[in-house]
C-alpha cells in the first residue's frame, strides 16, 4: 500500500488545523484556571484567609452582577468558596480586582 494512501485521513485542512489550534488553546486556558483554583483551594485549607461575599465585591469595587460574572469568567477573580449557593471571594483577590478595575 502507498504510503499516502495510507496516511489519507490523517491529512488536515487548513480549516482543521485552526480548530485544533481554537481547542488547544481552549485546553490550556482551562488548565491555567484548574490550576489556579487548586492553588486557592490548598491555601483555603492550610490558611484563616478573610473571605467575602458577592455583595461585597460588588459594593467595594463598584460594579453590577453582570460585569462581576464577566471578570469571573474572564480569570480576574475566582470563587473561594460556595456555600449554600452564595459565592465567596478571597480579601486578597478583591483588592486586587479593585485596583486593576479601577486603575490604581
Amino acid at each position: 500500500m502507498p504510503k499516502k494512501q495510507y496516511l489519507r485521513g490523517l491529512l488536515l485542512s487548513p480549516g482543521q488545523a485552526y480548530a485544533q489550534k481554537l481547542i488547544l488553546l481552549e485546553l490550556l486556558a482551562v488548565k491555567r484556571q484548574l490550576a489556579t483554583y487548586l492553588d486557592l483551594q490548598e491555601q483555603l485549607e492550610q490558611e484563616n484567609v478573610l473571605l467575602r461575599d458577592a455583595e461585597y465585591v460588588k459594593s467595594h469595587v463598584g460594579i453590577s452582577t453582570e460585569t462581576l460574572y464577566r471578570l469571573q469568567r474572564d480569570g480576574h477573580i475566582c470563587i473561594a468558596r460556595r456555600v449554600h449557593n452564595k459565592r465567596y471571594y478571597r480579601d486578597v483577590d478583591v483588592e486586587r480586582l479593585r485596583q486593576h478595575y479601577r486603575g490604581l
